[in-house]
């Protein structure tokens, strides 16, 4: 991977923060009203590189690294809208997963359609036994000669109607206690959401996003075994390796989203005049949101160490986690005193704030819940008696 400078980064983090503000919040408030997928925004994405920030040159990418693509993630997010989070689905998922584990026939097939645009990806990993504990997925794949005939149920699964591929997780050997990591794979599902074999009910939430959520029923599925990511039964290490870059990009989009809040009441109160003057110009609204902003600028350097001992092949478990905690708290926070910074307006749709509210809110629970990264934290760095 080339070595990137400062000055390489802050032009990536203008370049990146002009599309955004090509894309306002009306464009976003209608796209998630319509539950309707940001085409124009995406293609934008796509023409400029940036979908393939961190694949590498040969399959049509720019050839950085996660770094890179966590200053993309956090501009975009801090633009509005959901511009950051749908980033984590398809070039984390699909390109990060396939670049690293993947065959060269699979990079050669999917890499350079996730960097125009042409792919996006999905993840069927949660379920409703399960959880957090993967180890306990019900979803199971049994060998049928060269395919997989898998069946299962996966749940709050985000975008499979926009998909053109699935990254799916199902055992293909039985949990055995004496060695729990085995038989786990990951498959590569194409066209998930018109398959024989996979139905989708969507799930009534309330999240203010464009994506919508499915159960997702497996019943009878047939995946070719060309199309495992990684080794049959040897993928849960990988997926691991996989979901601490979606703890970057999630640090990532909750980063920008907490920024973009603190921007947001920055505006109104520069604006806003009560009693003949700006209520900035007053303590009571100065220093909470001097205290988030000095937060988040905290956070934002533990989320760029993750990404830098990512792309430098190094154990990055303890900084994407932290990461993940600091920064959905303190957006979570940033946001919530941009409601009251706004007043009554602060709980309207056009000052947008309750909606990032909203947004920041599930980054606390989503895509692990905090407590799980605390007992992380606590096992593995700390060296407390595993809790759970």
């Amino acid at each position: 991977m080339p070595s990137v400078d400062k000055e390489m980064r802050d032009m990536i983090r203008e370049a990146v923060g002009d599309i955004a503000d090509e894309y306002d919040s009306t464009y976003w408030r209608e796209h998630v009203d319509a539950k309707q997928f940001p085409e124009e925004y995406w293609q934008d994405l796509a023409d400029n590189g940036w979908l393939g920030v961190a694949i590498p040159e040969a399959y049509g990418g720019e050839g950085m690294g996660m770094h890179e693509m966590t200053i993309v993630i956090e501009e975009l997010s801090r633009g509005g809208g959901q511009g950051g989070i749908i980033f984590v689905l398809t070039p984390v998922f699909g390109g990060i997963g396939i670049q690293r584990h993947g065959t060269e026939s699979q990079k050669q097939a999917y890499l350079p359609k996730i960097a125009n645009g042409e792919m996006r990806f999905c993840m069927g990993l949660t379920e409703p036994r399960a959880g957090t504990n993967t180890l306990n997925i019900d979803t199971h794949a049994e060998r049928d000669g060269s395919e997989f005939v898998i069946n299962g149920q996966k749940t709050f699964i985000s975008g499979v109607e926009n998909a053109d591929s699935m990254l799916l997780i199902a055992r293909t050997t039985a949990f055995d206690r004496s060695n729990p990591t085995h038989g786990v794979t990951m498959f590569l599902v194409d066209d998930p959401a018109s398959r024989d074999g996979i139905s989708l009910t969507e799930l009534d939430t309330t999240v203010q996003w464009f994506e919508r959520q499915y159960q997702v029923d497996i019943d009878g599925l047939r995946v070719h075994e060309d199309h495992i990511l990684g080794a049959e039964d040897g993928g849960l290490y990988l997926l691991f390796d996989t979901l601490n870059t979606e703890r970057i990009g999630g640090a990532a989009s909750a980063l920008g989203g907490g920024l973009r809040a603190i921007d947001l009441a920055v505006e109104y109160a520069n604006d806003r005049e009560v009693f003949g003057q700006p209520i900035g110009s007053h303590q009571a609204i100065q220093h909470p949101l001097a205290e988030h902003y000095a937060k988040l600028m905290a956070a934002r350097q533990i989320t760029y160490e993750a990404a830098s001992k990512w792309d430098d092949g190094e154990d990055c478990g303890m900084e994407a986690n932290a990461a993940k905690l600091l920064t959905s708290e303190f957006a979570t926070e940033a946001a919530s005193q941009a409601i009251q910074t706004h007043g009554g307006n602060g709980f309207t749709r056009e000052y947008e704030v309750y909606d990032i509210w909203q947004n920041m809110r599930l980054t606390q629970t989503a895509p692990v819940s905090n407590e799980m990264v605390k007992n992380f934290i606590a096992e593995h760095h700390l060296g407390l008696p595993r809790s759970y």
